[in-house]
């Protein structure tokens, strides 16, 4: 892999009116999330993995897109949210009840037929199991988990688990980032959102090619943060990009020398068919090589929970 220094300040010069905030859009996240796992289920290596991440967000698309009384059923009133206090959907800001679990049960119910049909005995009987678990023990689970601890919750769980708690914050999180847009900044390490990790960065083409997005692993919103700065620590020094080639690659991974930790920056204004969660999962090989030199992800992917933050 071939390395290039970053310079902050040249990029920081580049001034326009800038989106500090793109808020989530559920329905069309999952159904973009689930064509790029059809497209790329066969060239992963990880076919068998990726039909089934298909099955579980297109289930995610479904229950996004309802309405009326199953919409309440899923997702309930609107919670209150405090404007002034900063990530308003951080899970110890906001009451945020059970609804999901009801999400979970979607999903469940959705998948556990389609499961039937491809002979997946096994994970068939990991649903039946988790819709068995008592509410305050998914409850308990789900807060370990927006809080990073995933080393608390049993592997065979934290997927859907997560899958069921990111369609509700992505659902109220869509309103409420185009309010916290108005007086967002950008350089923000955590979601100003609900205060979760990214997944990627994004490297967009408009308002000018080049802009950097990071996406929220868990409500969806993108948010935008200055290229060449660590988007960890802040630094800006001791910045390098990786990328399999010297020629324009689409997918690359940015390090920091400061905290040793990285991210993958996908480039959507080369390759418009990426998708931050796929495509970040399709590339692991390019992290094992970042990993070998030192470096950790600052990252959190929905697909791949594997990080204890």
């Amino acid at each position: 892999m071939s390395t290039a220094i970053l310079d902050a300040k040249k990029i920081q010069a580049q001034k326009l009116e800038i989106k500090t905030l793109i808020p989530a859009d559920p329905k069309t996240v999952y159904q973009l999330r689930g064509k790029r796992l059809a497209e790329l289920a066969q060239e992963s290596g990880l076919t068998d993995y990726f039909n089934l991440l298909k099955l579980l967000v297109n289930a995610q698309e479904r229950v996004a897109a309802e309405t009326g009384l199953q919409e309440e059923n899923c997702f309930g009133l609107k919670p209150k949210f405090n404007l002034e206090q900063a990530q308003p959907m951080a899970q110890a800001n906001f009451e945020w009840g059970n609804y999901w679990q009801s999400i979970l049960l979607e999903l469940v119910s959705d998948l556990l037929p389609k499961l039937s049909v491809t002979g997946s005995s096994e994970l068939s009987e990991v649903l039946k199991e988790l819709v068995g678990v008592k509410p305050q023990t998914l409850q308990d689970y789900a807060e370990a988990m927006l809080l990073g601890h995933f080393a608390k919750v049993p592997a065979k769980y934290t997927l859907f688990i997560w899958a069921a708690l990111s369609v509700y914050w992505s659902h109220w999180a869509t309103d409420l980032a185009s309010e916290i847009a108005k007086s967002a900044e950008s350089h923000k390490t955590l979601c100003p959102v609900c205060g979760s990790h990214p997944i990627a960065s994004v490297i967009k083409d408009q308002p000018r090619a080049g802009l950097r997005y990071l996406h929220c692993s868990l409500c969806e919103t993108q948010w935008h943060q200055i290229r060449a700065e660590c988007t960890s620590c802040g630094e800006d020094k001791g910045v390098f990009l990786w990328a399999e080639s010297e020629t324009k690659s689409a997918i690359r991974i940015e390090s920091c020398d400061t905290c040793k930790g990285y991210t993958k920056m996908l480039f959507t204004n080369i390759k418009p068919e990426l998708e931050v969660a796929v495509d970040d999962l399709a590339t692991l090989l390019m992290d094992q090589h970042v990993v070998e030199q030192g470096y950790q992800a600052t990252t959190v992917n929905p697909l791949l929970l594997a990080h204890e933050q």
